[in-house]
């Protein structure tokens, strides 16, 4: 079995509200002796679901959510007016 620790970051955008956020996860990325994956999502130690499977929007609550690549919410944000 090997596992690899990484840290992996997103940013959401919630399509019901319009709410924005980035997030930073640290992984661990597990394969087995039969080749399968398994990941483990941790924030600040915690463990958490994969925020991409359910991802929820804290503002609202709703899970109409669009994941995008890191920075997106914060160049958007350098942008309003």
């Amino acid at each position: 079995m090997h596992t690899e620790h990484v840290q992996r970051a997103f940013s959401f955008v919630c399509l019901d509200c319009g709410y924005g956020w980035e997030g930073t996860y640290d992984l661990d990325i597990t394969v087995d002796e039969h080749a399968r994956i398994t990941t483990d999502y941790r924030i600040d130690g915690r463990h958490i679901p994969s925020p991409l499977t359910s991802p929820q929007c804290p503002a609202c609550e709703r899970r109409k959510i669009r994941i995008m690549r890191p920075g997106r919410v914060a160049l958007a944000r350098l942008h309003e007016t």
